[in-house]
């Protein structure tokens, strides 16, 4: 096909520039597809955060609970932390007092810091451990406790020492009532008469 002189000059020209331009068009398309990539890099070294800490901060907690009219249990802490899935945190300690159904205190349990799982329902005490029985003068003092207060017992598989007016009871593994009413070892390891039993002459 015959083009007309113009339209040829036109299409010299263009090629010709074209061909003189292509050096500096692949140059930026190059730097433009390292820098995407460039981009792409950076974004995968900043992954997304989310917040894991507390929910919910109580201090000076002071919590009741009641049964039929009658005050069962109090919890008292000066801190609890509570998290997105429901579980707290007693980082400054925790005290559980029973009653009886008189309203007098039957026992209480202590600890210098407490985790509640509450899938489990299930409170773990470490550091300090006293469980201690009011009425029948009884102590217990461990290095790690559990309480279940759906179950309404307290057990653990370490050592534990128990005190009574009458002698001392030394073993591994426990479980017991959440008030300390009852209790077994599951390894004692020896009894050593209290000083001021009266069998102890």
């Amino acid at each position: 096909m015959n083009l007309h002189p113009k339209m040829r000059s036109f299409r010299k020209g263009f090629g010709s520039l074209f061909l003189s331009e292509f050096p500096a068009i692949a140059v930026w398309w190059v730097l433009f597809l390292s820098t995407c990539i460039s981009c792409d890099e950076k974004k995968k070294t900043f992954p997304i955060r989310f917040y894991a800490g507390p929910v919910l901060v109580s201090e000076n907690l002071n919590t009741q609970y009641s049964d039929s009219g009658f005050l069962k249990m109090k919890l008292e802490a000066p801190l609890q932390e509570e998290f997105a899935n429901g579980n707290q945190e007693y980082s400054k300690g925790l005290q559980v007092t029973f009653f009886e159904k008189n309203g007098k205190e039957k026992s209480y349990l202590r600890a210098d810091f407490v985790l509640y799982n509450k899938q489990q329902d299930l409170y773990t005490a470490t550091g300090n451990v006293l469980l201690e029985d009011l009425v029948k003068k009884e102590k217990l003092k461990t290095g790690k406790l559990h309480w279940s207060r759906s179950e309404g017992r307290v057990f653990n598989n370490e050592f534990v020492e128990i005190t009574t007016p009458s002698q001392i009871l030394r073993g591994k593994g426990l479980s017991a009532r959440q008030d300390f009413s009852s209790y077994n070892i599951l390894e004692p390891e020896g009894t050593i008469l209290n000083a001021d039993s009266v069998d102890f002459f």
